[in-house]
């Protein structure tokens, strides 16, 4: 458990937290952090590094990072299993607020859960309402990759419920493929759409809006 902290990078270009190897059942609680947003490869919070299950973040505020939350790999290695992304505030950021990554099949000698397991995001504010990047560098607040096409994690998903979408200049507020519900949102943006379902790097499958 990581509680209670103020992490500031001075926007020297490292990201405020990094999972630097697998892991599991890590809490990180009420932090603030700022100073990590001088371009949209840096992160407030990134599990990029490893595979990792059963993280909780939550009543976290980050501001003006380049990428608020960044969950995966970029090749679908690496992924971001059973957490809970909740209470969280995270605004002004250049690229996404949160991105969840696409994944590919599990190795497997990877330490990850048996069975079917959701992510839960709830009760956040995911705004996008001032510093945002435009051109080919836009990005929507949030997006939700696919699942293993097949194998274990397949039948794993996402729920996205009670949560604040405020703004986006040029992109979708929630942008979504693989299985996932969402409900129970609010959704603000004056100059575009608010929910994209389509394919990214994967496949639309079992959807509930």
């Amino acid at each position: 458990v990581v509680r209670n902290l103020d992490v500031d990078g001075r926007d020297l270009g490292g990201d405020g937290v990094n999972g630097q190897g697998p892991s599991h059942h890590v809490t990180l609680e009420n932090l603030t952090i700022r100073g990590v947003g001088p371009e949209q490869g840096v992160v407030g919070i990134s599990t990029n590094r490893a595979p990792v299950s059963h993280w909780t973040i939550r009543g976290c505020t980050i501001v003006g990072a380049g990428t608020g939350m960044y969950l995966g790999n970029s090749d679908g290695r690496n992924p971001f299993v059973a957490g809970r992304i909740e209470r969280n505030l995270i605004r002004d950021t250049l690229g996404y607020n949160l991105q969840v990554k696409h994944q590919v099949p599990w190795p497997e000698q990877a330490d990850l859960p048996e069975g079917r397991s959701v992510t839960i995001i709830r009760d956040n504010v995911f705004s996008k309402a001032a510093n945002a990047s435009t051109g080919a560098q836009a990005r929507p607040n949030v997006l939700v990759g696919d699942v293993p096409p097949h194998g274990r994690g397949a039948a794993n998903g996402y729920e996205i419920y009670r949560i604040v979408f405020l703004q986006n200049p040029t992109e979708s507020l929630l942008q979504a493929e693989g299985n996932v519900a969402i409900y129970a949102n609010v959704f603000v943006n004056d100059a575009g759409a608010a929910i994209s379902v389509q394919p990214h790097n994967g496949r639309v499958r079992d959807v509930l809006v």
